[in-house]
């Protein structure tokens, strides 16, 4: 072996110690933000910028608030949680889930959404109206909202022409896929800028049914900072800013 390759050869380990370093080193762990169905457009945006501020990386997964709760209750390794309403993230403070208390990040509105021609809520009775989509009064609270309104306003009049979706965004499916007539949605999805363009929408009268208040919590799980980060940045003026663009 030549005297000049020898030179080489402790560099050469080196290089390769570290690179076998950088290989094996962890990558770092996403912030796991589960977050209701309603709020997932608004939630993409308010990521996109809290990445953006702060380089803490995230991963949304999207659901009924009542099947987020449940999955986090088993053991999902869910580190925030951003409800349709109060009702769920306390349900994880009594279980002791929590790392924050509940915080009330905004109030939701109902609407009606259809896609071939408007409709009011008052006009659902309509014999040309044959179907009705609303997310599962038992783990949706857009749902529980929606049978507030139907039952306020036509008792079991319609009932028969209700369609029950798993949450808020299979309702959307319904609609945006012309399998039926009308269906009850968040005005935060219709205000999307993928859906402001796709059918009609009205607002429901808000004496209709009960307020939705809309709640967060952060879950215990080693990642509790960030968490805490995300929370304050919702409440944040830029990420209020960022919810009131799909408020009205």
């Amino acid at each position: 072996m030549s005297p000049k390759v020898r030179q080489f050869i402790p560099f050469l380990i080196l290089i390769s110690l570290l690179t076998s370093c950088l290989s094996s080193a962890p990558k770092e762990k996403k912030l796991k933000v589960a977050t209701s169905a309603n709020m997932q457009f608004v939630m993409k945006d308010i990521i996109k910028a809290f990445e953006k501020d702060t380089d803490i990386a995230c991963e949304m997964i999207v659901g009924s608030s009542g099947k987020l709760s449940a999955q986090i209750i088993n053991g999902a390794p869910y580190d925030v949680f951003v409800s349709a309403d109060l009702f769920y993230p306390q349900a994880l403070k009594n279980e002791k889930l929590n790392a924050s208390d509940v915080i009330q990040y905004t109030e939701g509105k109902l609407v009606v959404w259809s896609k071939a021609k408007p409709y009011q809520v008052d006009g659902l009775g309509d014999t040309l109206i044959s179907s009705i989509a609303i997310a599962n009064p038992k783990t949706a609270p857009y749902g529980k909202a929606a049978q507030e309104v139907i039952q306020t306003l036509y008792g079991d009049q319609i009932k028969t022409k209700l369609v029950y979706g798993e949450s808020i965004s299979q309702v959307s499916q319904f609609i945006l896929a012309d399998q039926v007539d009308a269906g009850f949605n968040s005005i935060f999805v219709v205000n999307a800028p993928s859906n402001q363009k796709l059918g009609f929408w009205s607002e429901v009268p808000s004496n209709l049914y009960q307020p939705i208040a809309q709640g967060m919590i952060s879950i215990k799980g080693g990642q509790e900072n960030k968490a805490q980060q995300l929370l304050d940045f919702i409440m944040s003026d830029k990420g209020q800013e960022i919810i009131n663009k799909y408020y009205h």
